[in-house]
């Protein structure tokens, strides 16, 4: 798994109670991740982030926790902002992270398929 995933899954797991498995694969991960989410989301009284603000030029109240980026799509955007040489914005939303995602592997296949630049896999 990724380091975004590990940090994630650590404080999550330490959150719900439950053992970390630093072993997991990134998929497996990622699986993680959701359904020790899906389970903080029935419980009213646990916080789902702490002292994040809301994504940058959003209006106060619209960029809730429901439209923060997934996990996966954080831990995605990070290992692509990476390789593509851009930056990674932790704060976006799902709309805004996917958007991200997409000019990113745009910008990939693109690069990829150049007959004059390299790959750099």
């Amino acid at each position: 798994m990724t380091e975004a995933q590990t940090a994630f899954l650590k404080r999550l797991s330490d959150d719900a109670g439950e053992p970390f498995d630093p072993s997991l694969s990134k998929a497996d991960a990622s699986r993680r991740i959701d359904e020790l989410r899906s389970r903080g989301d029935s419980k009213a009284s646990a916080p789902r982030r702490r002292g994040r603000r809301p994504a940058a030029g959003a209006a106060e109240g619209t960029a809730g926790d429901g439209d923060r980026m997934t996990a996966a799509q954080a831990a995605y955007l990070k290992e692509l902002a990476a390789e593509e040489g851009g930056e990674y914005a932790p704060d976006l939303n799902k709309e805004e992270a996917a958007r991200r995602i997409g000019e990113l592997l745009i910008k990939q296949m693109a690069r990829s398929s150049s007959p004059t630049e390299p790959s750099r896999r």
